[in-house]
């Protein structure tokens, strides 16, 4: 048994004290549990939210094959030039596979460019039109 498991003893003893806890809380604050005992149990679950607040695990790792094509489509480069480069043995793979590896490919790549929405802009564009200059 590691150390961060609780052993069963402990962990009855933990539920008697949030009980004894909670029974304290309603004692203390009777007037708004008898005028509103829902507002009360809001009030007391966002506090335990934020008390035992869980952080966010780790990001799932990208494969780096990803942005660098996604540099690369966000700069125009059409889908048949990043296959052969970032799909690997693209070249070996039957018709069939193959489509399912594209279709992938072009999934994990569009959600990296909707993630970094500055890649997407091409260098190419048009300056803007200034002020006082006459509109086309």
């Amino acid at each position: 048994m590691s150390d961060t498991e609780l052993k069963p003893d402990s962990q009855e003893t933990l539920y008697r004290d949030a009980i004894a806890t909670f029974e304290q809380l309603k004692r203390n604050h009777r007037d708004l549990v008898r005028a509103d005992p829902k507002a009360f149990r809001e009030i007391v679950r966002k506090a335990g939210a934020r008390v035992f607040r869980l952080k966010p695990g780790p990001k799932p790792q990208r494969n780096p094959r990803v942005a660098k094509a996604a540099r690369r489509r966000g700069r125009g480069a059409p889908w048949q030039d990043l296959y052969p480069l970032f799909i690997v043995g693209w070249a070996d793979l039957n018709e069939f596979t193959r489509g399912h590896a594209e279709d992938g490919f072009r999934r994990q790549v569009t959600d990296y460019l909707r993630d970094h929405p500055r890649l997407k802009c091409p260098s190419g564009t048009p300056a803007k039109i200034p002020a006082g200059a006459a509109g086309p």
